[in-house]
């Protein structure tokens, strides 16, 4: 048995991966919400018939609500050495 954890899925719309509140895996078809309101359908490709075959980006809109939500600082606001 493969435990997957639905916190852990990042759904991936236009080359650009999300942070979406899943209750478990979406059914192929599925419309899913991501926190930052973009909107897409499941789908589970093999790689080889994916459309992208870059790395996806992160989106910032995402990962700011997760982070607020977490209470982990803003990457901008962090201080990094020079």
């Amino acid at each position: 048995m493969i435990y997957i954890d639905p916190l852990m899925i990042h759904p991936v719309v236009d080359g650009v991966w999300h942070h979406a509140r899943l209750d478990g895996i979406p059914d192929p078809g599925e419309e899913v919400t991501m926190l930052c309101g973009v909107t897409g359908v499941a789908a589970f490709l093999p790689l080889s018939q994916r459309r992208h075959r870059t790395i996806p980006r992160q989106c910032e809109r995402c990962d700011a609500i997760i982070r607020h939500q977490r209470g982990i600082p803003l990457r901008q606001n962090r201080i990094g050495r020079n």
